[in-house]
C-alpha cells in the first residue's frame, strides 16, 4: 500500500512539474484571426508556437510583418478552420471575426481579444499583454518593445516642446474621411509636432465615427488654412475610387496659392493599421517638417481676427 501511494504520489507530482513547465513556456499552439493580433503574434512569439495567421497579414500595405508572415502558414478566420487546427490560445481583435471568436469559446477554445490601440500607452499595454500571454520568452521580448517604445515617445515629446509654435496639420485617409481626435493617427500627428485642425475647428457632434476618423467637408477643412496635409498613401493598392482623393479639384487648387499653399506629405498607410511602435516614425518623420513650418509666421484661418 505505501509502494502504491509512494507511486501515485510521484505520479502526481510529475504531472504537477509537467504543467507548470508549460505555464512557464506559454501556449504551444497559437493561431490569430485579426490583423493587428498578427503582426503581435509575429514580432513576439516563437516561430514554433504559431500556428497560423490571417492572409491580410503578409500585405505590405497592410502589415508592417509582411515578411514574417509569409513563413507561417495562413488561416482563414472561421471557427471550423481554427477550430481544427486545435490551437490552445487564439488571439482575435475586439471587433472583426466577432461570430468566430465567439463560437470558439463556445467550442471550449481560449480566445483573448485585443482593442485597437489609440495612443502609446495603448501600444505599450498591447505589447505586454501579449508577451505575458505567449510565454516567458515573448514578455522578454515585449518588454525590450516597450523599452524602445518610451525612449523613442520620451525623444519625440522632448523635441516637439522646443518647437516655436505648432502648424496646424489636416490628415486624409485614403478613403477621404479625416483623421479627428482620437485615434491613432491623431496621437501620431500630435507626436509630430501639429495640433489638428479638427480638433481645435470644428464641432464633433456627427462628425466622429469609430477609430477617431471624421467626415468633414473638405473644402470646410482647407479653409481652416492647414498648413500641412497629410494624405495616407497605399502603395501598390488595388485601384479604388477612394483613392482618388489626391486628385480632388480642391486639393489642386492650392497649388495657385504658391509659397502659401500647405505642404503635402504623403504618409505610410501600413505603419497606422496597427498599433505597433513602428507607428512613432510617422511621427518621426513628421517632426522636421513642423519645425521648418513653426519657423515661419502663422497663417491666419478664414474667420480668425486679423
Amino acid at each position: 500500500m505505501s509502494l502504491r501511494r509512494a507511486m501515485t504520489g510521484a505520479v502526481l507530482a510529475l504531472l504537477v512539474l509537467a504543467a507548470s513547465a508549460d505555464a512557464a513556456e506559454g501556449p504551444m499552439r497559437v493561431v490569430s484571426i485579426n490583423l493587428c493580433t498578427d503582426q503581435l503574434l509575429l514580432r513576439l512569439g516563437d516561430p514554433g508556437q504559431i500556428v497560423g495567421v490571417g492572409p491580410l497579414s503578409r500585405d505590405p500595405k497592410l502589415s508592417v510583418e509582411a515578411a514574417r508572415a509569409a513563413t507561417v502558414p495562413q488561416v482563414a478566420a472561421s471557427a471550423e478552420t481554427v477550430h481544427a487546427l486545435e490551437p490552445d490560445l487564439v488571439l482575435a481583435g475586439r471587433f472583426g471575426a466577432t461570430a468566430a471568436a465567439a463560437a470558439l469559446e463556445r467550442l471550449g477554445t481560449r480566445v483573448e481579444r485585443f482593442r485597437p490601440a489609440a495612443s502609446v500607452d495603448m501600444i505599450r499595454d498591447g505589447l505586454l499583454r501579449a508577451g505575458r500571454l505567449l510565454g516567458p520568452a515573448a514578455s522578454a521580448r515585449a518588454a525590450a518593445e516597450v523599452a524602445r517604445l518610451e525612449a523613442h515617445a520620451a525623444d519625440l515629446a522632448a523635441r516637439a516642446a522646443t518647437l516655436p509654435r505648432r502648424p496646424r496639420a489636416l490628415m486624409l485617409r485614403a478613403d477621404g474621411s479625416m483623421v479627428g481626435p482620437g485615434g491613432l493617427a491623431h496621437a501620431m500627428l500630435v507626436m509630430g509636432g501639429f495640433d489638428n485642425i479638427l480638433e481645435h475647428r470644428f464641432d464633433p457632434a456627427g462628425r466622429a465615427r469609430r477609430g477617431g476618423d471624421w467626415r468633414v467637408e473638405l473644402e470646410a477643412a482647407i479653409r481652416a488654412r492647414p498648413e500641412a496635409i497629410l494624405i495616407e498613401s497605399m502603395p501598390g493598392a488595388a485601384p479604388a475610387l477612394v483613392h482618388r482623393l489626391p486628385r480632388h479639384p480642391a486639393l489642386a487648387r492650392l497649388a495657385a496659392l504658391g509659397d502659401m499653399a500647405p505642404e503635402m506629405i504623403r504618409v505610410p498607410g501600413n505603419l497606422l493599421v496597427c498599433g505597433l511602435p513602428d507607428a512613432l516614425d510617422i511621427a518621426e518623420a513628421l517632426l522636421p517638417v513642423a519645425r521648418r513650418l513653426s519657423a515661419r509666421p502663422a497663417i491666419a484661418a478664414e474667420g480668425d481676427a486679423s
